[in-house]
């Protein structure tokens, strides 16, 4: 029963790391379903209605304050994935780049340069064969920029190798950043890859890293400021790491159960990230925004709490989330799983000699 109850709770969906700020410092954040804006005045609005089982994952901002997202759904009539490019102006003026299609063409993706350049990644973590980050020209010429058979090696073009790519991004200095399993890694314009640091998982004694992280225990989304650092979204480990352009690291913030960071977005001094919280059995408290000010955080929205982004669920599971991490962290955290698993194998034991015992007498 015990192990049951571990195996259900790995099976968690991958949450959103889009977060986004304009100009005018509106705050633009996916949970999923839906596409929401915080106003500079604090005011949760929605600026893209949810539409049951299409996701967006991420959300990406040009200097003239244009959001890009894509679209993934399943269609069950012809058992085939469903993606798309869309650009919502700041006008709300939306408009499809790329169609809703069962065989999107390569290289099409959100992220793009001052040139009209865009930017995907082409990885399958199911088969593990190869990971690419693949650049489309406004004429649609489609090259390999980094990257070719899966696994982790520095180098130039298809030289390079990557894993796993959770989040990716523009620096200041033009290069792409790129969290690759426990890597941060940067891709310069003629495809040289490097990796700035390694090792990010690891654990302190402060951390509370969740639960039930399943195959989301890794980094996600990451920004970066004018310095060159970079600011990574640990979520298996509920942090906000920041990695100077010397590759130094430090936890410059740590989320509280059932919440964990997914997303963060840099504007001038400030820092926001996007948390999730997810609970038993693999229920959504839903997202909400910290803004990080003079390494003060303070929460600024929380899906699901109230006003006109009020779930009555979601808080009920927000409340849950909170009260089951905190039963489970005491039998957990600290080391005590390992006795608290020999306790419950002594019990089961017990019980098994003893209905192993009565059943022998029943017969006598």
């Amino acid at each position: 029963m015990w192990l049951c109850i571990f195996s259900t709770a790995t099976i968690d969906a991958h949450p959103a790391t889009g977060i986004v700020v304009d100009s005018i410092g509106n705050i633009y954040f996916s949970d999923l379903e839906t596409i929401w804006k915080l106003d500079a005045q604090g005011t949760l609005t929605v600026l893209r209605a949810r539409e049951r089982g299409r996701h967006v994952h991420e959300l990406f901002i040009d200097e003239q304050d244009n959001i890009y997202g894509g679209d993934v759904s399943y269609n069950a009539a012809t058992e085939g994935w469903i993606s798309d490019i869309w650009k919502i102006n700041p006008q709300n003026k939306f408009t499809y780049l790329l169609e809703p299609t069962t065989n999107p063409p390569p290289g099409w993706g959100i992220l793009r340069d001052h040139a009209g350049n865009m930017y995907a990644v082409e990885q399958n973590n199911h088969t593990k064969t190869q990971t690419q980050i693949l650049r489309r020209t406004p004429d649609g010429v489609v090259t390999t920029l980094a990257g070719g058979t899966f696994g982790h090696a520095d180098g130039r073009g298809k030289l390079a190798k990557f894993s796993s790519i959770g989040g990716i991004g523009f620096g200041k200095d033009g290069q792409l950043y790129v969290t690759d399993g426990a890597f941060v890694r940067t891709v310069a314009m003629d495809g040289t890859v490097t990796t700035l640091a390694d090792n990010l998982l690891f654990r302190t004694p402060e951390d509370r890293p969740r639960l039930f992280a399943g195959g989301d225990a890794g980094l996600a989304g990451l920004a970066t400021d004018d310095a060159g650092n970079v600011y990574v979204a640990d979520s298996g480990n509920r942090r906000l790491l920041k990695v100077s352009k010397e590759g130094q690291v430090q936890v410059v913030f740590r989320s509280e159960p059932p919440y964990f960071p997914t997303g963060v977005a840099k504007s001038g001094p400030n820092l926001y990230v996007l948390e999730v919280g997810l609970t038993l059995p693999n229920a959504s408290s839903g997202p909400r925004i910290q803004r990080i000010e003079n390494g003060k955080a303070t929460i600024l929205a929380t899906v699901g709490s109230g006003g006109s982004s009020s779930d009555p669920g979601k808080s009920f599971a927000i409340q849950a989330g909170v009260a089951a991490e905190s039963t489970l962290a005491l039998l957990v955290n600290e080391g005590r799983l390992k006795y608290t698993l020999a306790v419950i194998t002594a019990v089961l034991v017990s019980l098994s000699v003893l209905i192993w015992q009565h059943r022998r007498r029943s017969r006598a």
